[in-house]
């Protein structure tokens, strides 16, 4: 046990200190990357609290005892008794990403021999260290090939990497082709060139069927390691893209199946609570200012935040209590800015403020419709347009929101656009019961991409101009205190 409380709270925040972001561990799972703020100590009811928590999580545990072994934190937790864990925060992922960044560089190594087997291609540059000054990731192999007097930039990922970086191996292309044709070091490029993993690369080859056509000329491989051979595919054209009967858009949400507790749990605070529900689940998500504090499943009614959640039974005083302190706690003049409550899920609290007045974002919006969390379907996982929506002269608008810097959200918005336009083509929307009463405009959906100002990626603008300039994208600023409502800062196409 700790004997010094304030002591120990002193030591592991400035050793917290030292660093802007972390990477913590918990026994032994996988290693999670953190930044410091997201990291906190308090002290309460005579226990040290340390909790951490990202945008879909929190955690509280208590601090039982802690060890600083130069730069490397390690904290033993404590919750309930008899159980006990092991939290290790050091400033990298330590053995598991060393065993990463060897398998990356076998893959690149591998790779190379290849393209030189089969494409008999020259590798000029071949590299996977992170460049974080041309936000270059380690994650993809960066490569520049010649073949006679013709060179090609190229980029691949390897089948141990996650659905999202395997996604991702087309934004890092194009920054990649940008940064490798704008130097000197290099002679000019006139071909860019895509390596996927097996059975991975159709999402790779629809998501490049948005970029623009006037750019450099664009190959994609399909990399079987196993066989190690190295195999064209096609880009699809905009006519095979979907599977009609997988890609089948569900009807819209209009009322929640009805649930005993849910009634009740609402009166607490009706201008607060909304519930959340998906046609199909029977599971039912009570939400303050997008924060999901409860669910609703059968005749049960958990509440809580993340993996804190309990049964309510008879406590409804406790239900009441905890519901009251998240709506004084996630409020936009909130006294504690920093407590979870506060900071989680952040794009639902987004989604939460323009739902209540969507015309704020662009006035030509119709309020009566705007219909959230609409399915899209990739290769490896299922995505969600955040918000669809539709002017008064009855074009669709898709309006992907975010809080934090992301760099794939130029494709991303771009890859949902080109589904939802499919469907749009197809009579979908209005066969399904979209927008009733409003006829839907026979032209491209527009694709807005909502952010506070400083926190688009700083490579966003060069992402978006990739975009075929068909997919009309608009990158649309807010300030920064859009907690106490959306106020447009600049609107601009981001792919003319």
């Amino acid at each position: 046990m700790i004997s010094d409380l304030a002591r120990a709270r002193y030591d592991i925040s400035a050793f917290l200190a030292r660093r802007s972001e972390w990477w913590c561990r918990l026994d032994a799972g996988p290693s999670m990357r953190l930044g410091a703020e997201r990291i906190s100590l308090s002290l309460e009811f005579g226990k040290l609290i340390l909790t951490l928590w990202g945008e879909d999580f929190s955690e509280c545990w208590r601090v039982e005892a802690y060890e600083i072994r130069g730069e490397r934190l390690l904290v033993r937790l404590g919750r309930r008794p008899g159980w006990t864990a092991t939290l290790e925060i050091t400033p990298d992922e330590g053995v598991e990403e060393a065993a990463a960044d060897e398998r990356r560089r076998a893959f690149a190594d591998w790779l190379g021999r290849s393209i030189e087997r089969e494409l008999g291609a020259r590798i000029e540059y071949l590299a996977t260290h992170r460049d974080e000054a041309h936000h270059l990731s380690g994650v993809y192999a960066r490569l520049i090939l010649a073949r006679g007097e013709e060179r090609a930039v190229a980029i691949a990922v390897n089948s141990g990497e996650s659905p999202r970086h395997v996604d991702g191996v087309v934004t890092a292309g194009l920054i990649w082709w940008t940064h490798a044709t704008s130097s000197a070091r290099w002679s000019p490029a006139r071909r860019l060139i895509f390596f996927a993993p097996k059975g991975r690369a159709a999402a790779i080859a629809r998501r490049l069927t948005v970029v623009r056509p006037d750019g450099p000329p664009l190959k994609l491989y399909e990399v079987d390691e196993s066989r190690g051979a190295l195999t064209a595919v096609t880009p699809f054209d905009q006519g095979m893209l979907f599977d009609p009967h997988r890609t089948r858009l569900p009807r819209p949400v209009i009322e929640p199946p009805p649930h005993p507790l849910r009634d009740r749990a609402l009166a607490i605070a009706p201008e607060l609570l909304r519930v959340s529900w998906r046609p199909g689940s029977s599971v039912q998500s009570l939400r303050l200012r997008g924060l999901e504090i409860a669910r609703l499943s059968r005749r049960r009614l958990l509440f809580g935040v993340g993996a804190d959640k309990r049964p309510l039974r008879e406590n409804w005083e406790e239900f009441e209590r905890f519901v009251h302190e998240v709506a004084r706690i996630r409020h936009p003049e909130s006294p504690e800015k920093a407590h979870p409550f506060y900071r989680l899920q952040a794009e639902a609290w987004l989604e939460d403020v323009i739902r209540a007045d969507v015309r704020r974002v662009d006035p030509r919006l119709d309020p009566r419709f705007l219909y959230p969390q609409i399915p899209t379907y990739e290769t490896e996982r299922r995505g969600f347009v955040d918000l669809l929506g539709i002017t008064e002269d009855g074009q669709l608008v898709l309006l992907e929101l975010k809080t934090e810097e992301d760099v794939d959200a130029p494709l991303q918005a771009a890859e949902y656009w080109m589904q939802i336009e499919w469907h749009r083509r197809r009579g979908d929307l209005t066969r399904r019961g979209y927008f009733p009463g409003r006829a839907i405009a026979d032209r491209p959906a527009l694709v807005f991409i909502v952010a506070p100002l400083l926190r688009f990626h700083p490579m966003f603008d060069v992402v978006a101009r990739w975009i075929d300039p068909r997919v009309p994208v608009y990158k649309i600023g807010i300030a920064e205190d859009w907690r106490k409502g959306v106020r447009v800062i600049f609107r601009e196409r981001a792919n003319a």
